[in-house]
């Protein structure tokens, strides 16, 4: 008997390895020898059985690798289905939380400054924060058939703060009110009001703020505030500008500056200033400078009106108008006196372009006859066409002008029950003008109320 007679059939035998999590399972196949059995499909499945493998099993690699013969090679038999873990909220802002004083630098290069970007104005309705929600995720299995948990995403952490609120399905922070959007404790607010707790100077630059604006110090020079709303003002200002939509109050006062408000005036003094208001303007002192009031003036305390250029449409009231010195003082009072100065000049603008036009029609006369005895330079040409074009546009100005005194005319026949009130004194210097009356006062008069009587400014005892 041979030694090959001697050898026994020996089978294709399984191997397995299994990840301790279970995630994976290898199995391997040995060579058959000796005529011995090769490895089958339904082998390797009862192995994978045997061993409570039931989920993610590879049939077509199974078959595959049996196919292919490929004995003593590790081939992935199952694998499992890992968990999509879920994502967590973002919110993303549209603004910078930290604040940064410094120059504000244009599209130019141009660097202001005044301009430190120290107020953040926002407008209601504007988004502050976008916000994502988390999501769920989704469980995995693992190859013995057991689900296998996922990590759920957290939310978004964010504070809703003051003048602020979610819209849009909870997925938007935004504005509720106009203000001033600032990053604290968590969330950004919006505040109605701003308060400058020291001077408006080179440490806060200028002031533009869309909603109530308080400043506890002063306005230096070269320096302006403005608001959408009101303004309030603890110390002096000194030339600089005050812009506002609303009241204006100014404790101590204001010299050499310039003040705009849509709503009421009230200083401690006005000393060379200029104020238009569309509603009063009260202070116990007026010295030099030009007011406008499109209701009343009123000098109130010790009433002083010395100097300068007063205009109201509905009421002045003082207790002395002008100085022993006759320092010149000009009253105007009521609609009619306004629009009675906007004739005044209307009519010497029109005086002025009516000589510039008599003036380009003799340029024109003269270049005409030249060009009957000769072709004109190009130079005298162009001062033709230049002549024609400014003298057109001119009698065009003159004729706008025209058309508006002609409206103040017919507004002008109406007429306002209106008086000025002096308390004490009116002195020498001051010029009256109520409605289309003027006055020019040439005696001290004392306790008196000006009127007009009979078409002319009269004093009544007050």
């Amino acid at each position: 008997m041979s030694d090959f007679d001697n050898k026994l059939p020996v089978n294709s035998v399984v191997e397995m390895s299994i990840d301790p999590n279970h995630t994976t399972a290898f199995v391997s196949f040995t060579r058959p020898e000796n005529g011995g059995m090769d490895m089958t499909y339904e082998k390797i499945m009862a192995a994978l059985d045997e061993n409570f493998i039931s989920y993610g099993i590879q049939e077509d690699e199974i078959r595959k690798a049996l196919d292919e013969k490929r004995y003593n090679e590790n081939i992935c038999a199952a694998k499992w289905t890992p968990p999509i873990d879920g994502i967590d909220g973002v919110i993303q802002y549209y603004f910078s939380k930290d604040k940064h004083i410094a120059p504000v630098e244009d599209e130019q290069g141009v660097v202001d400054f005044k301009n430190l970007g120290l107020i953040n104005n926002i407008v209601a309705g504007t988004p502050i924060a976008e916000i994502s929600f988390p999501t769920e995720g989704e469980p995995g299995t693992d190859i013995t058939g057991k689900h296998v948990p996922q990590r759920v995403g957290t939310p978004a952490k964010y504070v809703v703060g003051a003048g602020t609120a979610l819209e849009n399905g909870d997925t938007q922070i935004v504005a509720k009110i106009n203000g001033n959007l600032v990053f604290k404790n968590g969330g950004f607010v919006v505040e109605e009001k701003i308060v400058i707790n020291g001077d408006v100077d080179v440490s806060s630059g200028n002031i533009e703020f869309i909603g109530d604006v308080t400043i506890k110090g002063n306005v230096f020079e070269g320096f302006r505030v403005v608001s959408k709303r009101s303004i309030t003002i603890m110390g002096l200002v000194t030339s600089a500008e005050i812009i506002a939509d609303g009241d204006v109050s100014i404790k101590i006062g204001l010299i050499n500056s310039k003040l705009v408000s849509k709503g009421n005036v009230k200083v401690g003094f006005c000393e060379n200033s200029s104020i238009n208001s569309e509603g009063s303007v009260e202070s116990p002192s007026f010295v030099g400078g030009e007011v406008f009031a499109g209701d009343k003036i009123i000098a109130s305390g010790k009433g002083v009106m010395v100097g300068g250029k007063y205009t109201a449409l509905n009421g002045i009231e003082a207790s002395v108008i002008g100085s022993e010195n006759y320092t010149k003082t000009i009253i105007t009072l009521g609609n009619n006196a306004v629009l009675s100065e906007e004739r005044e000049k209307l009519e010497k603008e029109n005086t002025t372009m009516n000589e510039q036009v008599d003036q380009l029609g003799k340029i024109l006369v003269t270049l005409a006859d030249l060009a009957k005895k000769a072709k004109l330079s190009p130079e005298r040409e162009q001062m033709q066409t230049d002549a024609r074009r400014n003298r057109l546009r001119i009698l065009n100005s003159v004729r706008a002008n025209q058309r508006r005194i002609e409206e103040i005319d017919q507004a002008l026949q109406l007429t306002q029950n209106l008086f000025v009130a002096v308390k004490r004194m009116i002195y020498p210097g001051v010029t009256l003008r109520i409605n289309s009356s003027v006055l020019k006062v040439n005696s001290v008069e004392n306790r008196v109320r000006a009127v007009v009587k009979g078409g002319d400014i009269a004093f009544v005892p007050l």
